[in-house]
């Protein structure tokens, strides 16, 4: 839910993103393995809308010439932006706001209706994910030299009553995620806020850094600002002699793995793959149900994304099982990732992730409500929601 000026604000700012930014057409693909060949953003030439007569000015002073190494604006549509299920578009879709949005501008109005005259992004984490699932910018490889240092300024949009937290995180060059050491917690009272972060314990390493926003509460409102993200740079200053990073897991390394794949929807119940959801039918939500632990994991799919899905999980051993709407007195059918596909009432299979990993084309086909005998089936947890 938008206030009026924010959405007046968004809408203009929106299209003139639309005019640095190629948006992507068509139903979006899953995450690929590759990462494309990054293409610089040009400056935005928009017209500055001024501010109201009473409104005050953010001083917001540029970086000393010279000193930008990595302009995180000017790159916004170079980076690979996503909400941990499927990729977003760059600029952001201001119809699809459920994924997560992201754009950039030279202008707006943050907290306190205070005017910003700076390059700045504009973001949302996102609607109706599991908490800790937010918006992720990965950004072009980079090298970090001795005294590199990351610079911004925090700051909710207009009158949203944003609750975040900004985060810095990177994958080194072997690819494996940091969490973050780098991350701020951000509420509307707190006003604009300038951050800072020394990156020398990276000089020498070839790293993707990563801008980071989880929702905490209200995501529907939380839209928010970075304000000038860059990283500065002595112009005097030498690069450090490349570092070599060596990832040997262990029996108790807990880096995260990967899982994707999606949800065939040709054998499900036909009332999921009617109009007007589209050849992908109805979304639903993906469950990964850890063996080991005896924990879960979840995403729902959306309307833009569906029948992709990604998710980020602990390593470990997982049956993946998806969960849509059913109807009358049946309160959800499931379908299962079984190994086969065609399946039908055909026994779980287990997903192992290793630490780093990805695994790739989990398809979850075998759908039960019209196999007989079918096999068994994890119940839906009570705080999972069937979209």
């Amino acid at each position: 839910m938008q206030k009026k000026t924010i959405g007046l604000l968004l809408a203009a700012m929106l299209a003139i993103s639309l005019a640095a930014c190629t948006m992507p057409s068509g139903t979006p693909t899953p995450l690929p393995t590759n990462t494309a060949a990054p293409t610089g953003l040009p400056a935005a030439t928009a017209t500055t809308v001024p501010p109201t007569p009473t409104a005050a000015a953010l001083d917001v002073p540029p970086p000393e010439p010279g000193t930008v190494a990595l302009d995180f604006v000017s790159l916004v549509c170079s980076a690979q932006w996503s909400n941990n299920a499927y990729y977003l578009p760059c600029p952001g879709d201001l119809s699809e706001l459920q994924g997560g949005y992201v754009a950039y501008s030279d202008h707006t109005v943050a907290e306190g209706m205070v005017s910003v005259e700076a390059p700045l992004l504009i973001a949302h984490p996102g609607e109706g994910y599991p908490e800790g699932v937010g918006l992720f910018g990965r950004y072009p490889a980079f090298t970090i030299f001795p005294g590199d240092t990351f610079h911004a300024t925090l700051a909710c949009q207009g009158d949203s009553p944003c609750d975040v937290e900004y985060a810095l995180e990177y994958f080194d060059a072997d690819g494996t995620y940091h969490a973050s050491q780098w991350k701020w917690h951000h509420r509307a009272a707190d006003g604009p806020t300038e951050v800072s972060a020394d990156l020398s314990a990276l000089a020498g390493q070839t790293v993707e850094l990563m801008l980071v926003i989880r929702e905490k509460n209200a995501p529907q409102d939380s839209w928010v600002l970075w304000i000038q993200p860059y990283v500065a740079r002595d112009p005097n200053a030498q690069p450090a002699p490349t570092a070599i990073v060596v990832s040997t897991p262990t029996a108790s390394d807990k880096t995260p793995g990967v899982i994707s794949g999606m949800v065939d929807m040709r054998s499900a119940p036909p009332y999921l793959i009617d109009d007007p959801y589209g050849a992908g039918g109805r979304p639903v939500v993906v469950t990964f149900f850890n063996l080991d632990d005896k924990t879960y994991w979840y995403i729902q799919t959306s309307l833009t994304g569906h029948p992709y899905y990604q998710m980020t999980v602990t390593p470990g051993r997982y049956q993946v099982v998806a969960y849509a709407r059913g109807v009358g007195d049946v309160p959800y059918v499931t379908a299962g990732y079984t190994g086969q596909n065609p399946s039908c009432g055909q026994p779980l299979k287990i997903v192992n992730v290793s630490p780093n990993a990805t695994v790739e084309n989990i398809i979850i086909a075998d759908w039960n409500w019209s196999c007989s005998g079918t096999a068994y089936r994890p119940s839906k947890p009570a705080k999972v929601p069937v979209p």
